[in-house]
């Protein structure tokens, strides 16, 4: 069967949703025509790697057992980094995965474990791809990124979050994220503690 536009698969028999060349034809075309599929291929990996290559938001049709797959979660923030509301990725390659998705849309932040939001790291590499998306990170990154561009750079009585990044990034010419990360290390707005003690949902340190 030629598909041509893929959303045509929800008129098709259900003979025909259920064959794979049929189904893999359609959301190559349209991801989110993976709705249409059989249950037995929403739970096959190439259907739904082909889905999510197109459109990573057809995460959310895909069987439980895969969007608990780090393989198919990747393809999917890649192509765009909001999937991450609905996958479930493994500890192990959480970071590996929330990275990705903040790199391709800021804003997949809100959707990070918590102790990934109190990743300075992954907040900058957030902020660097949209700078509303500060208002996702913990209260104590949000703190700390307040205090540096007080304490490091311009004063600043709110600092938005516009402002935040463009003070960190162009007052001192720093062009990417990890830049301004490891000189955020070196700041003395950190206190006694490495910055390296904050990542990963490390209990906030308190203050002199």
């Amino acid at each position: 069967m030629e598909v041509v536009d893929g959303m045509n698969l929800q008129h098709t028999s259900i003979a025909e949703q259920g064959d794979k060349l049929a189904v893999l034809a359609a959301v190559r075309k349209d991801g989110f025509a993976l709705q249409f599929a059989s249950i037995g291929l929403k739970c096959d990996r190439e259907v739904v790697h082909a889905a999510v290559s197109q459109n990573g938001l057809a995460l959310c049709l895909a069987s439980r057992e895969l969007r608990c797959d780090d393989g198919i979660i990747l393809v999917a923030v890649k192509q765009n980094g909001l999937a991450l509301q609905h996958a479930s990725p493994s500890d192990c390659n959480s970071w590996a995965i929330a990275m990705a998705a903040v790199q391709q849309c800021g804003q997949a932040l809100q959707y990070a474990p918590s102790f990934l939001k109190d990743s300075m790291e992954l907040v900058l590499f957030a902020l660097q791809q949209d700078p509303e998306a500060l208002r996702f990170a913990s209260q104590r990154v949000h703190r700390l990124l307040s205090q540096a561009v007080e304490q490091e750079f311009q004063p600043l009585r709110q600092a938005s979050a516009d402002a935040v990044f463009a003070s960190l990034a162009e007052a001192s010419e720093w062009s990417t994220a990890s830049e301004i990360y490891s000189e955020l290390s070196e700041c003395t707005f950190v206190g006694d503690s490495e910055l390296s003690e904050f990542e990963f949902g490390a209990e906030e340190t308190s203050e002199a």
